[in-house]
């Protein structure tokens, strides 16, 4: 019963305070976005813009199959969309006995190393690359199984002037575009300003938390029967609430504006806001078991601040050369959230967004039992 007329009551108030909300979480944020995103928009690249895939080359067979491939990866043909370096971000490794097992049609393939997280479609075009190119020389072999090996250097030829074609199809050049696709300033601000958001949610819990203690219905609430643990935990109940319906109204606004977020699953979205909420409801309920008002808002004020200044946002770091204001810049407390919203954008997957769904998580649980274990010692007397 406590629970649904805390559901009731908060309700009510985000009903009463419709005006406020939107004024707050829907029309400021997208003036921001706008200006802010029209005046950086020559700072980000073209989504159209192909660029090369780093990869290297490990060959282990030295085989002519396996220079035909090296051969096919380095021709003009292709040499815009592979860039063989000793540094690739892929280790693209051809294994020992490759062409005598093709020839003797037994099971193997080239294998992929990712160094560094770079794209997932860019993995999946290498695989389709590879793919093709086994199965493609391995049907060849099984039509012209009676040919002398002598002949093998026809059939590679003729495989490689058809996997030459490739590059001028449209299905690798519109997966090309997809893997290096590039947020625009609108979708960069957007990702941005949700950290911005964040902290405003967070002061806001924390604000209407001592207006409450203020206006007297603290005490009044804790005359009655109920315990200080359920008080708190109703509050956090109230923070989830209001921190969910506010970063939804904002993801609403810029997906309708044209901003941000088109596109994107609407259950990743709403994974997203959810995950995002709870981190949100356990930083406020550590905030109030801890700090008074004029101390909560000093903190908070001093996050939004460096936010401001150190999150990218504001001022792009990509224009920044500096080394320390960049040392300081990865210590932004919001880059847990501008990534998610980045990446969820750019990839539209719950697996890439995962890291930083678990670490808002982690963070979240920390923070509450920290909270309760203050709540159940000392709190509020």
């Amino acid at each position: 019963m406590k629970v649904k007329a805390t559901i009731k009551v908060t309700v009510k108030a985000l009903l009463a305070q419709w005006k406020q909300v939107l004024l707050m979480y829907a029309v400021f944020p997208l003036l921001l976005i706008g200006v802010m995103g029209y005046f950086q928009r020559d700072l980000y690249k073209p989504e159209t813009k192909i660029d090369a895939i780093n990869i290297s080359i490990v060959d282990e067979d030295k085989s002519d199959v396996s220079k035909n491939f090296i051969s096919l990866l380095s021709s003009d043909e292709l040499k815009n969309l592979f860039n063989i370096s000793d540094n690739g971000d892929y280790i693209i490794n051809i294994p020992k006995n490759y062409e005598k097992d093709l020839l003797q049609l037994k099971d193997t393939t080239i294998t992929i190393d990712e160094k560094n997280r770079v794209s997932r479609q860019n993995e999946v075009i290498i695989k389709s690359l590879i793919e093709q190119y086994g199965k493609s020389l391995t049907e060849s072999l099984i039509v012209n199984n009676n040919m002398d090996l002598r002949d093998n250097e026809e059939i590679i030829n003729k495989i490689t002037a058809t996997l030459k074609s490739i590059n001028e199809t449209t299905s690798i050049k519109s997966n090309k575009i997809e893997a290096e696709r590039v947020l625009t300033s609108f979708e960069n601000q957007s990702a941005s300003m949700m950290t911005f958001m964040l902290f405003t949610i967070i002061m806001g819990c924390v604000a209407g938390y001592h207006l409450d203690k203020e206006n007297g219905s603290f005490k009044r609430l804790m005359s009655t029967s109920i315990t200080k643990q359920t008080f708190f935990k109703l509050d956090l109940l109230i923070f989830f609430m209001s921190s969910f319906v506010y970063g939804g109204i904002y993801v609403i606004v810029s997906r309708i504006a044209g901003f941000a977020f088109k596109g994107v699953s609407l259950i990743n979205i709403i994974v997203l806001l959810s995950v995002q909420s709870i981190l949100i409801t356990a930083l406020s309920g550590l905030i109030i078991a801890f700090l008074s008002k004029k101390v909560s808002q000093i903190v908070i004020i001093l996050f939004i601040y460096f936010q401001i200044i150190f999150g990218g946002g504001f001022i792009p770091l990509k224009e920044i050369s500096n080394k320390v204001f960049l040392t300081i810049a990865k210590f932004s407390p919001g880059d847990i959230i501008t990534d998610a919203y980045r990446k969820c954008m750019l990839f539209n997957s719950i697996k890439d967004i995962s890291t930083e769904l678990i670490l808002m998580l982690a963070i979240s649980i920390a923070a509450y039992l920290i909270s309760i274990t203050k709540v159940r010692l000392r709190w509020e007397e």
